[in-house]
């Protein structure tokens, strides 16, 4: 399963890279990481959701990314800031229901860029791309979208992808894995033959 879901990225990233070199770009779209459950308008990352967001600039650390867009959210801006600061970049505020105009920025603009948006904004986002029709869970806090933006803005396509599951919080990617004990075997006695 590993190897298939490496085969695709691969295969992601390629064909990216080739339209890239027609005078296309790619888009990553995410939703922000976990936030915090509170009654608090404006929540903030969990623990899980920051280590969300580490994972998440490890993963498009090497896409070629020029530009950022957030929104005027605390977990939106969490979530980009370690790809943010990683790149060098810094990422551009847009309200959350001002869909139109990041759209229309990330249509004639150039370069590969990076949106996080949210569960209800990043499938009319994409939609409007042209880049197909989904839909985010509450729950679902792992979806990449990797939409490729041609120079004639149509026939555009989103990839779906998966990353930075739970357990992908303790790899080694990150530099916090635990090492598994390996359990010693017994030693078990044997009764000595008697001549």
């Amino acid at each position: 399963m590993r190897n298939l879901l490496k085969a695709a990225l691969f295969l992601s990233v390629a064909s990216s890279f080739a339209i890239a070199q027609q005078g296309g770009r790619t888009i990553y779209l995410v939703r922000h990481a976990e936030k915090a459950e509170a009654p608090a308008d404006d929540p903030a990352l969990t623990p899980a959701g920051q280590k969300r967001a580490e994972c998440l600039a490890q993963v498009l650390k090497d896409a070629g990314i020029k530009q950022i867009y957030v929104t005027d959210t605390k977990r939106t801006q969490q979530t980009a800031e370690p790809v943010a600061k990683a790149l060098g970049l810094k990422a551009n505020v847009l309200p959350a229901k001002d869909v139109p105009t990041l759209v229309r920025d990330l249509f004639y603009s150039t370069g590969n860029a990076l949106v996080v948006g949210h569960s209800n904004t990043i499938p009319v986002i994409i939609q409007k791309l042209q880049g197909g029709t989904f839909q985010i869970k509450d729950n679902e806090f792992d979806r990449l979208f990797v939409l490729t933006i041609t120079g004639e803005g149509s026939g555009n396509s989103a990839a779906n992808l998966h990353v930075c599951a739970p357990n992908a919080f303790s790899s080694p990617m990150l530099g916090n894995a635990q090492p598994k004990a390996t359990p010693t075997p017994k030693k078990t006695a044997t009764p000595k033959k008697k001549p």
